[in-house]
């Protein structure tokens, strides 16, 4: 698309009312075009001003005299002459002023008999000697009528306006400054930035800003739970533009966009109304329904489970961002819901179902309604699915998954969904581990499992398989005590800490396709756990009270940040492979881009962040 085009669709893409390929058309254009980003940010800035224009409506007099005025009547056929009354007709009801229905925000209008309907209006029976009345004279009295109120409503609306300035802060070049409130500027400004939970709200800062004070995102009087999302990035894009997240105080699912616009709030209700939210959060159930916000690939939709009912029960729906519409998954049987997990196509979605101890996973396809039960039940007596994920293949989409208790996985399956799968799930090994973790990148982007072994009820070894039938296991590590194991960003290589005592253990990082194991440092502190740059060849951990940075592509060499303090959080940039952010809330708090190349530091807030941090994008 063209500038010219894209200008034409920019109101309805600020909308969201754009088709889903206009809508990624215009995000890619607006990625690259310095000018249409800028004429987007104002009518984001406009739409704020718009809406915060107080309601106007013109005094009750006005309509009196209007609808009893001399003209009127003449124009209806009430009157023949001024002051003479027909009696051989009824005089026209004035339009109803009685209670309506009304949409907030937007100016009360009057009725005008003869105006725009879609119902058929009551005829006024005209006598003949009057049916050849100059159609100019007619004209001319409705030219005067509209006249009138628009004139009405127009001082109205200035007047409005002139008080409202009064109230609100003018800078020197007379640009108007929306009141104070949740979004104290209108929308966020474009850009990158990242976000971060604090004091139970939402927050957003500007990844090149040069102030050290975050923008709040979320509204006051709400209470946001830790486990919040953003939407995934869309081609064209680096980071998403919409976040999930629940209000613990009124149980609730909200959706913001990434400039802080249109808080949505879903209409289904996560618990019933007679269950005070803050008895259920700490319970099995209340985790289920809070770490259950899942996005589908799209961004278009949003999984979620809900105990609405008084029982413990969960139920799974699905919230179309472009619908507004909310639907419950319909199941083939009574059980409850937990961890919705998308296919990278976004159109089916996965979910574990308990029923009488009974535990299933089941497959459900949003584009035909199809439920699919995937295994009836888990394998061993006592187990239960610990993970579920997809394989990254999107012409042959295959559900994997493991089972058995925390710190004792028994078995690993694989199953493939739609034409071409086998009627029941393969199981890729069984034996006693007590860790595994599953990329979608590992095995150069096929999907593999990542295993510690169990040494006498102590974490031993690490073991790599992929999530293929027939697959072997690879051995990656001899003689070891792993902990913290990770894999990177792009599935090659798999981190971990040796012989952890009192959160503090030695740094290896294992090569997956040569098997080369590199014993990177010692004394690195396991929370927060160390991070992988995007391209997976920087690494930056804590040794407590410094932040080091691992540089893969020099020969594993080591730096420490300018940067003195207790490391909370850290999130790798996911537009720049060296640049990276350290957030810290301990005696010393602030949140920090930190450029590895060059080892430059800028505060970008001064209070801090002790949660993960995620990035956003604002075309």
């Amino acid at each position: 698309m063209n500038c010219e085009q894209v200008e034409e669709l920019l109101s309805a893409y600020l909308d969201n009312a754009l088709a889903f390929e206009e809508w990624r058309e215009v995000g890619a254009h607006l990625q690259t075009c310095a000018s249409c980003s800028a004429i987007l940010v104002e009518y984001r800035r406009n739409d704020t001003l718009i809406e915060r224009i107080p309601r106007v409506s013109p005094d009750p007099s006005l309509r009196n005299r209007i609808f009893t005025s001399p003209e009127f009547l003449e124009l209806t056929g009430t009157f023949d002459n001024p002051g003479e009354v027909q009696k051989d007709w009824t005089v026209p009801k004035l339009p109803a002023s009685s209670t309506h229905r009304d949409t907030p925000g937007r100016p009360q209008l009057i009725a005008i008999p003869g105006g725009r309907s879609t119902a058929p209006t009551p005829s006024v029976q005209i006598p003949p000697h009057r049916r050849n009345r100059n159609s100019n004279a007619l004209r001319t009295l409705f030219v005067a009528i509209a006249a009138t109120i628009i004139l009405a409503i127009s001082i109205g609306t200035i007047l409005g306006i002139y008080s409202w300035r009064l109230q609100n802060q003018v800078t020197n070049n007379g640009a108007i400054t929306p009141p104070i409130g949740p979004l104290q500027s209108g929308p966020l400004s474009a850009g990158m930035r990242f976000v971060f939970l604090r004091d139970g709200a939402l927050w957003s800062e500007l990844a090149n800003s040069s102030s050290k004070e975050a923008d709040r995102l979320t509204p006051p009087g709400q209470t946001v739970a830790a486990n919040w999302v953003v939407s995934p990035a869309q081609p064209g894009r680096s980071a998403g533009d919409m976040l999930a997240y629940i209000d613990l105080e009124k149980a609730s699912v909200h959706v913001i966009r990434s400039d802080g616009q249109q808080d949505t709030t879903i209409k289904q209700p996560l618990l019933n109304s007679a269950v005070p939210p803050a008895s259920v959060w700490d319970t099995d159930t209340g985790a289920t329904i809070l770490n259950s916000l899942a996005w589908s690939s799209d961004g278009s939709m949003l999984a979620f489970v809900a105990a609405p009912d008084k029982s413990d029960q969960t139920q799974l729906y699905i919230y179309s961002t472009e619908t507004g519409i909310t639907r419950v998954v319909p199941l083939s049987m009574k059980g409850s819901v937990s961890h919705p997990v998308w296919s990278p196509d976004g159109v089916r979605v996965a979910f574990e179902l308990v029923n009488d101890g009974s535990e299933s996973i089941v497959d459900y396809n949003t584009q035909n309604q199809g439920i699919l039960t995937i295994t009836g039940n888990v394998a061993r007596v006592g187990d239960t699915v610990l993970s579920l994920d997809w394989s990254p293949s999107v012409d042959e989409p295959e559900i994997t998954w493991s089972e058995g208790v925390i710190g004792h996985v028994h078995s690993l399956w694989v199953h493939r969904v739609g034409t071409g799968g086998s009627a029941t799930p393969i199981q890729l090994l069984s034996g006693d581990y007590v860790q595994a973790l599953y990329s979608r990148n590992g095995n150069n982007h096929t999907g593999s499992w990542l295993l510690v072994s169990n040494v006498d009820g102590q974490a031993g070894d690490l073991w790599r398989i992929d999530s293929i039938a027939g697959a072997g296991l690879v051995r990656l590590t001899t003689a070891k005590q792993v902990s913290f194991a990770q894999w990177s960003t792009d599935g090659m290589r798999v981190d971990y800490l040796d012989a952890l005592s009192a959160g503090v253990g030695n740094f290896h990082v294992v090569d997956t396709r040569t098997g080369i194991d590199s014993l990177l440092t010692t004394g690195v502190a396991n929370n927060p756990v160390p991070a992988w740059s995007l391209d997976g060849q920087e690494l930056v951990y804590s040794t407590g009270n410094r932040t080091g940075i691992v540089n893969l592509q020099a020969g594993n060499n080591i730096s420490f940040l300018k940067l003195y303090g207790v490391p909370s959080s850290f999130a790798w940039s996911v537009t720049s492979p060296h640049q990276v952010v350290v957030a810290q809330y301990d005696t010393a708090q602030g949140i920090y881009i930190v450029d590895t190349m060059h080892n430059t530091v800028q505060q970008m807030d001064a209070l801090g962040a002790s949660g993960p941090i995620e990035w956003t994008e604002i075309p």
